[in-house]
């Protein structure tokens, strides 16, 4: 299968479904996105705690009970690294979770090294894609407010604000807010 890179040259896609031989990985790169993307907003012992191995044990969980529970993991494999990830699956809001046509962003994370070379937007494809194979017509995930970054990807990405949802958090510093993206399967992949 092939995509296209910021250049418009075909390149092979490298997104993939993660297995559970991922997990190591995929704990050291969202370590890695946390410490950086929310330097300044989350307090700094709060990152430095960050626990990889607690968090390779979390994610070989979900890898290995996603496909039960309707979850999914995908990462964007670049040979001997994975440069991101993406979970994703049933929507968990009071609000949102009788629909089954719409899914929830748990987590959505490149290395920082690879922030703005395209794997985010090729992962954020294939997750589009897999939810638009499963009749998935809406999505949405929470963002933390201060995080601009963040929120210009998703803006860039047809993501809007989400008015309708209360921000949770009660830390103004890591307050979240909900994002939604609809008509999935009429979007483009």
């Amino acid at each position: 299968m092939l995509t296209t890179d910021s250049h418009g040259r075909a390149v092979p896609r490298r997104d993939r479904h993660a297995r559970e031989e991922d997990a190591e990985q995929i704990a050291d790169l969202q370590v890695a996105a946390w410490r950086t993307a929310y330097a300044g907003i989350l307090p700094a012992a709060e990152l430095r705690a960050l626990d990889t191995t607690a968090l390779a044990g979390f994610w070989r969980g979900q890898i290995e009970a996603g496909a039960r529970a309707g979850a999914q993991v995908l990462v964007h494999d670049e040979g001997p690294r994975i440069a991101g990830f993406s979970s994703f699956g049933p929507a968990r809001d009071d609000d949102l979770r009788q629909r089954p046509d719409v899914a929830e962003l748990y987590a959505f994370y490149a290395r920082p090294e690879c922030w703005g070379t395209g794997v985010g937007r090729s992962l954020m494809r294939s997750t589009l894609s897999v939810w638009a194979d499963r009749g998935t017509r809406s999505g949405y995930l929470w963002v933390l407010e201060r995080n601009a970054r963040g929120r210009n990807f998703y803006q860039k990405g047809g993501w809007r604000h989400d008015p309708s949802a209360a921000p949770s958090g009660s830390d103004p510093d890591a307050r979240e807010i909900r994002y939604r993206l609809t008509d999935i399967g009429t979007r483009g992949r």
